[in-house]
């Protein structure tokens, strides 16, 4: 049945469902197990109960915490889960990367059903190896920062287990067999009592609604345990119809399940069991306090990001339970900074683990946040542990499960010592800043907030901390870090600029990936200095490479953008005028060979200095952008600190290595699902590529082993790499934050380049008239001779103004032209008169407009006024009321 919906909204779609649930929702095991419908008295929800009730699961206190909590481990119970799965007829697969490439639209991973979507012409499309499957993926999410370690519940980084089938009823399983699995799972193997088993009718959709279908929320004993998804709708321009291949999307909360499993009062004592065992005791924390145990089962509807209920029902839940203040700030506060230092840590783990690093853009500001928050706890808590401690710990947990985590132990220790010592320096710069705010303002918003963090690395509870110290009571949002961290860091997309608008014309036959120079074609489009053909050897800008130049008929082609599947060709000069450029005209193109040469050398060149770089520097390194140009090319690098000259040698090294020793270059279309397999998600280097089939680009070795596999649409050196020569990295720069550009040179643009350089040298050499290889030690001669005359000469002026100020002992007004005089003379002398004579006003002047003025503490003169005054206009310059210099300007 398809909805019927005026304006598409979750209320909507949710009032349209609950209106006919018995086709949305409604499944046989209801009927087998004496299921019945009924709605919360509380929020109006609806949902589906054995036993009569009034209230849904939201509104339910924890009731599943065991006297002797069950002990199992993350990876022990992760086999338990999957066992039951693979016997009712699941593939378990690998876990993707947290770091979403394959989507444009997304940084992190935030659900497991997003391992599989592919966006294509701004249609929804899977990618999926098994048909059903589960899989073990790690989520990363940061809505809710404040919430982790407080209600027991909330991470910033956890494992979203996904079973999911798709496109039913050609294959898989719908609604009945979802939650017949579900119903079994949840009863027989995590011991949930079927009386204490809710589903929840509620909708999921895409944020644009383009897919949507009705959802299944699992809840027992106050906590929800499990979301099942069934993606049944799709809508293009507001029409509703059914989908072709229906989705089963079901989310498994892995760190709720253990929890509920094992019965602790909290999830993260389940979750890091080993780590709390190994750690806990040498903080001592109590962990089996049981005020915690108190506050932990009156937890389930906190929520500290609502911020005008958080505070109401903090002190609600502390009065109810007969927990006071001091206790709470003592004994519970503490538990609950240990809780997030473990997730934020793991978190981390695994973002740096997959090449994400902190920084303050994208995805790098949430991993900023939270090892700054959970270094921030260590330090007001006085924790006697580490971040690579805990790392280390967490890593040997899960090497069953996710082995790579061990691997980038290392990578990992050099980010946090990084960005603890900028941190630190952070810290101390801005100790001065809060505290002068803090004399403003006792009240701190999210645009104080998240100016305090970006400007000075001033995190909430840094600020917090240096008010409690001075007795200042702050009135600040509860939730700080949403305050953080509102704003737009997506990704901009360059907009393709053409100032024309196109009729509809068909998509141009792109003769440039057959490496074409010339070809006859003909016009369909002309207007201004704007030209479409239906085919074209000509390569618009794309991916970093800039457009092919040449000539159309003569006028020179200064430019190719491509506008959907149409190639613009940009004119030199407006062609409305000239003869043979009418629509329907045939014309002969031509590209200048030598510039798409150049081009082409230096997008191989790329593809090999971002190979380099990962093998000399780690797999960390994640190419952030790119240029190739006709004189030079740049490639922008994630990196935790900025390249040392030794990095870009070794960089450089191993390049021309790979050319020395041979490579082979090639391309090849292939299905996407079948790159991804083979190369993994590290062909998306400039993040995911919208298509089902994809162009990869291949570098192998003289063995014929691949180093370098990535999708790009760009040009290259198929079978001609010998062109590319040698690669010569002219320069380096940290651009901003976790991300480093090397600018480099190769083919004939490197000859130029060292041409250039020689020539330079040679004009040095020719100054310094000494040999071209000795030219350096001759500056270095030079210049230490110019700095020991300087300092000679600085020591002559001192003499010198000392003398001549005896000149003017007495005198209270001094105006002196002092002709050829230096103006460092001029002001050593006018500092040497006021030092000896309080009362001197002195203005000294040279031939070469020069201007000095000091003024001593009792002259009861401005340095700067007494300037002006005496001349006028054509002063020009500055200072202060001791000393102000400047220029006379007729």
């Amino acid at each position: 049945m398809i909805p019927k919906v005026e304006n598409l909204s979750k209320d909507s779609l949710r009032a349209e469902f609950s209106k006919n649930y018995k086709e949305y929702y409604h499944v046989k095991l209801f009927d087998e197990k004496g299921y019945k419908r009924y709605t919360c008295t509380k929020c109006g929800r609806n949902f589906w109960s054995i036993k009569e009730r009034k209230l849904c699961g939201d509104h339910e206190n924890y009731s599943f915490f065991k006297s002797k909590p069950i002990k199992a481990g993350y990876v022990e119970f992760w086999k338990k889960f999957a066992e039951f799965f693979r016997k009712n007829g699941h593939q378990e697969i690998a876990s993707y990367p947290v770091v979403s490439r394959w989507r444009q639209d997304l940084y992190f991973t935030i659900a497991s059903i997003q391992d599989f979507q592919r966006i294509e012409n701004g249609n929804m499309g899977f990618e999926y190896s098994a048909n059903p499957l589960v899989v073990p993926q790690m989520c990363l999410r940061f809505s809710d920062i404040e919430n982790v370690g407080v209600t027991g519940r909330h991470f910033t980084g956890f494992m979203m287990v996904g079973q999911h089938s798709f496109e039913y009823p050609k294959k898989g399983y719908w609604k009945d067999k979802t939650i017949e699995l579900n119903y079994n799972f949840l009863v027989d193997v995590l011991g949930v009592k079927k009386e204490d088993l809710l589903y929840h009718e509620d909708v999921w959709a895409m944020g644009d609604f383009s897919e949507f279908g009705p959802s299944l929320e699992s809840f027992a004993n106050g906590l929800e345990l499990v979301n099942s998804v069934f993606t049944q709708f799709e809508s293009t321009g507001g029409k509703i119809k059914e989908l072709e291949g229906k989705v089963i999307d079901v989310g498994w909360g892995f760190e709720r399940l253990l929890w509920f499993y094992t019965g602790y009062d909290n999830a993260y004592r389940a979750v890091f069991s080993n780590e709390i065992e190994k750690i806990g005791k040498r903080l001592k924390l109590d962990f089996d306090d049981k005020l915690f145990k108190k506050f932990a089962e009156a937890s389930g509807e906190l929520d500290v990001t609502e911020a005008k209920e958080a505070k109401t029902r903090l002190a609600s839940i502390l009065k109810e339970e007969g927990i006071t203040l001091d206790d709470y700030e003592h004994k519970l506060k503490p538990l609950h900074a240990f809780y997030a230092i473990l997730d934020h840590t793991r978190s981390l783990l695994f973002a740096v683990s997959d090449g994400a690093l902190p920084s303050n853009i994208g995805g790098g500001y949430n991993l900023r946040i939270i090892l700054r928050r959970a270094l921030g706890f260590i330090e007001r808590y006085k924790f006697d542990v580490s971040i690579m401690e805990i790392a280390r710990l967490e890593a040997e947990s899960l090497k069953a499960l996710y082995p790579d985590l061990a691997k980038n132990l290392d990578v990992l220790e050099k980010v946090v010592e990084i960005e603890k010592d900028r941190y630190e320096k952070s810290k101390q710069n801005s100790s001065k800043i809060i505290e002068s705010m803090l004399a403003k303002n006792k009240k701190f918003g999210p645009k104080e907030l998240r100016l305090m963090y970006e400007s000075y690395g001033v995190t909430p509870e840094l600020l917090s901390d240096v008010a409690a110290h001075k007795n200042v009571h702050l009135d600040m949002p509860e939730n700080w870090y949403e305050s953080i961290l509102e704003g737009d860091f997506a990704k901009k997309v360059k907009a393709v600029k053409v100032d024309v608008t196109l009729p509809a014309l068909p998509k141009t036959e792109q003769l440039y990936y057959d490496y074409a120079t010339v070809a006859d074609a003909k016009i369909l489009f002309a207007q201004k200095n704007y030209v479409v053909l239906d085919k074209s050897p000509f390569y618009p800008e794309g991916g970093g490479q800039l457009a092919d130049w040449g000539a159309i008929n003569g006028v020179k082609v200064i430019d190719a953008q491509k506008v959907g599947e149409v190639i613009v060709h940009v004119m030199e000069k407006d062609i409305t005028k000239e003869k043979g450029f009418a629509a329907g005209s045939k014309v002969h193109a031509v590209v200048d060979e030598d510039r798409r040469n150049r081009l082409m050398i230096h997008h191989s060149a790329t593809h090999l200095m971002n190979a380099s770089s990962r093998e000399a520097l780690g797999k960390h390194i994640w190419q952030q952008g790119t240029l190739k140009d006709y004189a030079k090319a740049r490639i922008d690098l994630t990196h935790y600190d900025k390249l040392s000259d030794a990095d870009v040698n070794k960089i450089e090294r191993i390049a021309n290595g790979h050319l020395s020793d041979g490579i082979k270059i090639e391309v090849k279309w292939m299905d996407r699902g079948e790159a991804e397999s083979k190369y993994g998600f590290v062909i998306y280097q400039g993040h995911g590529v919208p298509a089902k089939k994809i162009r990869i680009v291949t570098i192998a070795d003289k063995s014929g082993k691949v180093f370098d596999a990535q999708a790009c649409g760009g040009i290259h050196l198929v079978d001609r790499e010998n062109k590319m020569g040698i690669v010569k990295i002219i320069d380096t720069s940290r651009i901003h934050d976790g991300v480093d550009r090397i600018e480099f040179v190769a083919g004939p643009a490197a000859l130029d380049y060292f041409q250039k350089e020689d020539s330079e040298l040679s004009k040095v050499a020719q100054e310094m008239n000494v040999e071209k290889m000795k030219s350096a030690e001759a500056v270095r001669t030079s210049r230490e001779a110019y700095s020991e005359m300087f300092k000679k000469l600085s020591q002559a002026n001192e003499v010198v103004s000392e003398t001549m100020s005896e000149q003017f002992a007495g005198k209270n007004l001094i105006e002196k032209d002092m002709g050829k005089a230096p103006r460092e003379l001029l002001r050593k002398l006018a500092s040497s008169i006021v030092d000896k004579n309080r009362k001197a006003a002195v203005l000294l002047t040279n031939s070469a407009g020069d201007v000095v003025c000091a003024c001593g503490e009792d002259s009861g003169k401005s340095a700067i006024e007494y300037a002006t005054s005496k001349l006028g206009k054509s002063f020009k310059g500055g200072g202060s009321k001791k000393v102000a210099e400047g220029k006379i300007v007729k």
